[in-house]
C-alpha cells in the first residue's frame, strides 16, 4: 500500500499543492430506475467520513476540437480523438448545502470536491488494481500572494433605458481558442496529452462556475508553442496583450472562436490577467492574457480564467461595490484566487452581464457549436430532462413526472397534450398562431417573432438587415439596434438633446483626453481623431439648456462653438476600460458612411443589398437572412398580397398559416378572374352577332312587305278596271239594282 501511495503521489502534478493526503476507494452506486448514463453517484471517504456525490454529465468540447502543435516547421494539426467529450461531470455532495463537485471520469475520478470554504482534489492511483484514489486538501491560502493585484474599477453599469432582455434566459456559449507559450508547455510536462488533459480539466472547473448563468465555456481549440514562442511573452501586461492582439489579427485564422487567450508561465509576475473589458464578440479586441505561476493550483487558475472571461463579458470586480454573493466567496473578488471552496457570481456580476447583453454586445454567445457527446448519433436517454431524438417530451425524474401535467413517464405526452414546454406552449397546448413569443428588443431594427400554431418553440431570433436606415435617416440598423448619435444623445441627456454638428466634434475630439478622443489603447492611452474620423470618436451632443440633465455620475465639459453649446460626458472610467460613450458601431458619420471600430467607413462595408421597393413591394424590410419582413397588413414572402394582420416573414413563425390560408382564396380569385376575362369578350361577340342578326331580319322583313304590297295593288287595279268595263258593255237598259250590287261587290273586293 505504501508503494501505491508513493507512485500515486508521484503522478500528481506540481500544480496541486496539498496538505495531508489519504487513499480512498470510491464506490459507484447502482443507476437509478431511469438507467441514465449521464447521471452517476459515488460514495467516497474524505478525511475518514463517507460522502455521497451526485454527478451529471456536462459537455464543453466541440466535435471539431483541434490541437495545433507549433514548432520550427510551422503549425500542424495533431490528433485529438483521444479527448473524450462525454466523461466530464458536475454535481454536488449530498447533505452539504452549497457544495460543488467537478470531475472527469475518463480514466478514474479526477477533479475537485468543493465544500463551503475548503476544497479537496481527487486523482486515481494508476498502479492500484482496486480503483484506489488519492484525496488531498487543496492549499490556496498562499497562492500567488499579493501578486494578483487587479484594477478594481467598476464595470460599465449604465442605467440607460434598456429594452426587455431575452438573451439572459437563453443558453449561451463562449468559444475560446487557447494558446500556451513554450514555458508553460514545459512546466505542465512537455507532453501533448498531459498538457491537453490539464487544460481540459481547467475548462471543466470554469464551466462549473458559469453553469448558473446558463453559459458554457467551450474549449474550441488549443495551440501549443512547443519549440519557441511566436511573440515575446515578457514585458508588462498591456504590452503583452497588445502584442498578442496584433499577432491574433495577422496570424490566427484557425478554429472559429469568440475570444483568444494566451496562457504564459512566469516564476514571478506582477500581473495575473490582462484583457480589454466588454470586448468578447469583437474580433479586433477579443483577446486576453493570463499568467500561471508556481504557487497557483488548478482551482486558482480556473478562478483566474473565470475572472478573465467575466471581464470580457463586462463584469467588474466586486471589491467595495456592496455586492451580494450567494456563497462564501464571489468569483469576481480579487481574493477569490487565494480562497478554496465554492464560488459564485455576485449580484453585481449578473447585473453587469445583463447590461452587456442589453447593449447587444453578446450576439456571438447565442451560437451553439456541436459538442462531443451530443451528436445525432448519440443514444438519447429518457429521464434526463432534455428532449432528444425520438422523445415527445422529457419530464426528468419519476417524482417530477408525477407532478407534470403534460408529460408522462416514458417521455411521451399525456392524452390530449400537444406539448409540455417551450415559449409557444401553454397548458399543454400550442399557443394560437400569430401569438407573440419574442417581442422586438428595438422598435426600429429588431423584429418580433410569433408562434406558428404547430410548434412549441419560438422561431430563431431575426432582426433588420445591417445597414438599413433608421431614426429618420440619422443612423443605421446594426445587429438589431438602431445606432444613431441622435438616439444616443437623448438616452444620456433626455429630450431636447441632439447630435452635435461637425464643428463641435472637431473642437472636442481633436484632443487626447477623457472628454475627446477616438480610442483608448491600454498601451498608448487616448488617441486623437483624424479629420475623417471625427464623428466616430467620443460622442458629442448639444443641449438647449445651459445645464443638461443626466442621472449618471460623471463629469461634463462644455464648449461654445459658434452658436452651439457642445457637451461631452465622462463616466470616470479607468483607461483600461472601454468607454461606453464612444460613438457606436453602425452609427452614420456622413452620407453613405458608417462608423466601424472608431473609423468612418463606406456604407458598403455592411453588405446591405436590399431594395425594399423591388424585393418587398415597398411594404416591408429585409431581415438579417435577407428575406422580406412585411409590415402589418401584408403577407410574406414578398409583401404583395394583403391579408396578414401582423405582417412578418418566412422566418418569423406566423407566415405558414397565412400563406396556406390565402392559397385557396387566391386560387379561386385567379380562376374567377380568368373566367371573367374570357367570358366578357365572348358575351360581347354574341351580343354583336344578335344585334346584327336582328338588323338583317328587319331588312329582309321590310323587303318582303314592300313586294307583297305592290302585288296587292296591281291586282286591285285590274279588278277595278274589269268592273268598269263590265258596266260599260251592259248598256242603259240595265236596271239599277244590279249596278248597286256590282259596286258593293267591288267595295268588298277592295276591303279584302
Amino acid at each position: 500500500m505504501g508503494l501505491c501511495f508513493v507512485l500515486g503521489a508521484a503522478l500528481l502534478a506540481v500544480l496541486c499543492p496539498r496538505a495531508l493526503a489519504q487513499i480512498t476507494t470510491p464506490l459507484q452506486l447502482p443507476p437509478n430506475e431511469t438507467g441514465l448514463s449521464d447521471t452517476l453517484s459515488y460514495v467516497l471517504a474524505v478525511e475518514g467520513k463517507p460522502y455521497t456525490i451526485h454527478l451529471k454529465k456536462h459537455l464543453f468540447i466541440p466535435d471539431d476540437f483541434r490541437i495545433y502543435m507549433s514548432d520550427e516547421t510551422g503549425s500542424s494539426v495533431s490528433d485529438s480523438s483521444y479527448i473524450k467529450g462525454d466523461c466530464y461531470y458536475h454535481g454536488s455532495i449530498e447533505g452539504v448545502p452549497g457544495s460543488a463537485v467537478t470531475l472527469s471520469i475518463c480514466a478514474g475520478l479526477r477533479g475537485l470536491l468543493q465544500f463551503h470554504n475548503v476544497s479537496y482534489g481527487i486523482e486515481p492511483l494508476g498502479s492500484s488494481p482496486t480503483f484506489e484514489h488519492l484525496v488531498y486538501r487543496m492549499n490556496s491560502e498562499n497562492a500567488a500572494g499579493s501578486l494578483f493585484t487587479q484594477n478594481h474599477s467598476r464595470a460599465a453599469g449604465w442605467g440607460l433605458q434598456e429594452p426587455p432582455l431575452v438573451a439572459v434566459q437563453l443558453p449561451k456559449y463562449i468559444e475560446v481558442h487557447v494558446v500556451l507559450d513554450k514555458a508553460l508547455y514545459n512546466y505542465l510536462g512537455s507532453n501533448q496529452r498531459a498538457v491537453t488533459q490539464k487544460m481540459v480539466q481547467v475548462f471543466n472547473l470554469v464551466n462549473k462556475i458559469f453553469k448558473p448563468l446558463n453559459m458554457t465555456v467551450v474549449l474550441s481549440s488549443l495551440e501549443l508553442w512547443v519549440q519557441q514562442n511566436k511573440i515575446p511573452t515578457d514585458g508588462a501586461a498591456d504590452e503583452l496583450l497588445q502584442q498578442f492582439l496584433q499577432w491574433k489579427q495577422l496570424h490566427l485564422a484557425l478554429q472559429p472562436h469568440d475570444v483568444a487567450c494566451l496562457f504564459v508561465y512566469r516564476d514571478q509576475a506582477d500581473f495575473a490577467i490582462a484583457t480589454s473589458p466588454s470586448t468578447l464578440c469583437r474580433s479586433d479586441a477579443s483577446g486576453a492574457v493570463a499568467v500561471l505561476q508556481p504557487a497557483v493550483t488548478l482551482e486558482s487558475f480556473s478562478v483566474l480564467l473565470a475572472q478573465l472571461v467575466g471581464r470580457s463579458l463586462g463584469m467588474g470586480f466586486d471589491d467595495n461595490r456592496g455586492c451580494h454573493c450567494p456563497t462564501h466567496t464571489c468569483v469576481m473578488e480579487s481574493a477569490a484566487l487565494h480562497i478554496s471552496g465554492t464560488k459564485a457570481f455576485s449580484s453585481c456580476s449578473t447585473a453587469d452581464l445583463e447590461h452587456f447583453l442589453r447593449r447587444n454586445a453578446g450576439r456571438c454567445l447565442l451560437h451553439s457549436p456541436p459538442l462531443r457527446g451530443s451528436s445525432p448519433h448519440s443514444t438519447p436517454h429518457c429521464g434526463n430532462g432534455v428532449v432528444e431524438r425520438g422523445e415527445q417530451c422529457d419530464c426528468g425524474s419519476a417524482e417530477a413526472c408525477s407532478k407534470d401535467t403534460c408529460c408522462a413517464r416514458g417521455c411521451v405526452l399525456k392524452p390530449g397534450a400537444q406539448c409540455s414546454s417551450g415559449s409557444c406552449c401553454k397548458t399543454c397546448q400550442f399557443k394560437a398562431p400569430n401569438t407573440l413569443c419574442r417581442p422586438a428588443a428595438d422598435t426600429q431594427c429588431d423584429l418580433p417573432e410569433f408562434c406558428n400554431g404547430s410548434s412549441a418553440s419560438c422561431p430563431t431570433d431575426v432582426y433588420v438587415q445591417d445597414g438599413h436606415s433608421c431614426e429618420h435617416d440619422t443612423g443605421y440598423c446594426y445587429h438589431g439596434r438602431c445606432q444613431s448619435a441622435e438616439l444616443q444623445c437623448r438616452r444620456i441627456y433626455g429630450r431636447g438633446a441632439k447630435n452635435a454638428p461637425l464643428a463641435c466634434y472637431e473642437e472636442i475630439n481633436s484632443h487626447q483626453d477623457r472628454f475627446g478622443h477616438c480610442s483608448n489603447h491600454q498601451l498608448n492611452g487616448y488617441q486623437p481623431c483624424s479629420w475623417l474620423n471625427l464623428g466616430c470618436g467620443k460622442l458629442v451632443c448639444t443641449y438647449p439648456n445651459r445645464v443638461p440633465f443626466t442621472r449618471f455620475k460623471g463629469s461634463i465639459i462644455y464648449a461654445q462653438v459658434q452658436e452651439h453649446l457642445c457637451v461631452s460626458f465622462d463616466g470616470m472610467y479607468s483607461p483600461s476600460e472601454e468607454d461606453p460613450l464612444l460613438v457606436k458601431d453602425g452609427t452614420k458619420c456622413g452620407d453613405g458612411k458608417v462608423c466601424m471600430n472608431g473609423t468612418c467607413q463606406p456604407h458598403s462595408i455592411l453588405n446591405y443589398d436590399c431594395n425594399v421597393q423591388k424585393k418587398c413591394s415597398g411594404h416591408g424590410v429585409c431581415n438579417n437572412k435577407k428575406n422580406c419582413h412585411c409590415h402589418p397588413g401584408w403577407s410574406p414572402p414578398y409583401c404583395r398580397v394583403k391579408g396578414s394582420a401582423v405582417g412578418g416573414s418566412t422566418d418569423s413563425g406566423q407566415w405558414r398559416r397565412d400563406i396556406n390560408s390565402l392559397a385557396p382564396e387566391n386560387t379561386i380569385k385567379n380562376v374567377l378572374l380568368l373566367t371573367f376575362c374570357l367570358l366578357i369578350p365572348i358575351l360581347i361577340c354574341i351580343i354583336i352577332l344578335i344585334m346584327k342578326w336582328n338588323q338583317l331580319m328587319r331588312r329582309c322583313a321590310g323587303s318582303e312587305a314592300a313586294s307583297y304590297a305592290s302585288t296587292e295593288y296591281d291586282t286591285s287595279s285590274f279588278r277595278s278596271n274589269l268592273s268598269v268595263c263590265s258596266r260599260q258593255s251592259s248598256g242603259s237598259g240595265m236596271e239599277p239594282e244590279p249596278e248597286r250590287r256590282s259596286r258593293q261587290s267591288a267595295g268588298e273586293l277592295r276591303e279584302q
